[in-house]
């Protein structure tokens, strides 16, 4: 499990270096665009939103490599090869929050602009939308490939997108909110496994058809 770990990091600092760019760009726009923009700290909630796509062109840089069929000659499992993606999406979305919110930290205590709280608890908000992404894309790109999966996940999210901001509209209107933030936290949790052994069930069903 170690070695699909470190493969995984190793694709990722060779194959998406991009993503490391983009997140270092919109931490140094909330910092350098302070004096003109009066919401730059805004730019710290980018970062946190993409960091859940990772995992999914990981797994396209599998398929235009063949790993999934010279995988098959080593020992590992399809729950082990699957559970490879899933914490190492996990692990990135949390380090990739992590040093957001220190920069957030930095930000509100040498420029200001925003409160810590409010501006805090939107990346947080990000965040779950990071694993959201990851806990629908997967199972789709599993199921359908990179490309199709792609297409019908961005399908899905919209629409999902869309059903939640009517939903939370609706509920913020009426104050109630905060009274629901833990049962949101435990929904996506529960999605995110669920995710996880839909995954591990298609990708088996895929390794017996060959």
């Amino acid at each position: 499990m170690k070695g699909l770990m470190l493969k995984e990091l190793y694709v990722a600092l060779k194959s998406c270096k991009m993503y490391f760019i983009i997140d270092a760009m919109f931490i140094a726009m909330s910092f350098a665009l302070s004096g003109i923009l009066n919401d730059s700290i805004a730019f710290l909630m980018f970062p946190v939103m993409i960091s859940g796509e990772i995992s999914i062109s990981l797994l396209s840089f599998d398929e235009k490599s063949k790993w999934s069929k010279y995988s098959g000659t080593l020992p590992y499992s399809a729950a082990q090869m699957v559970s490879s993606k899933y914490l190492f999406s996990l692990a990135f979305v949390a380090i990739t929050t992590l040093v957001t919110f220190l920069a957030l930290i930095i930000h509100v205590n040498t420029i200001g602009g925003a409160e810590l709280s409010e501006v805090g608890s939107v990346i947080g908000g990000m965040c779950v939308i990071s694993l959201i992404v990851t806990s629908v894309g997967l199972p789709l790109c599993f199921r359908f490939g990179s490309e199709r999966g792609r297409i019908i996940f961005f399908m899905t999210i919209f629409i999902a997108a869309f059903l939640l901001v009517n939903f939370i509209d609706k509920f913020y209107g009426l104050g109630q909110i905060r009274h629901i933030v833990w049962i949101i936290i435990a929904a996506v949790a529960a999605l995110y496994a669920l995710s996880w052994f839909i995954s591990v069930a298609i990708y088996s069903r895929r390794e017996i058809t060959g």
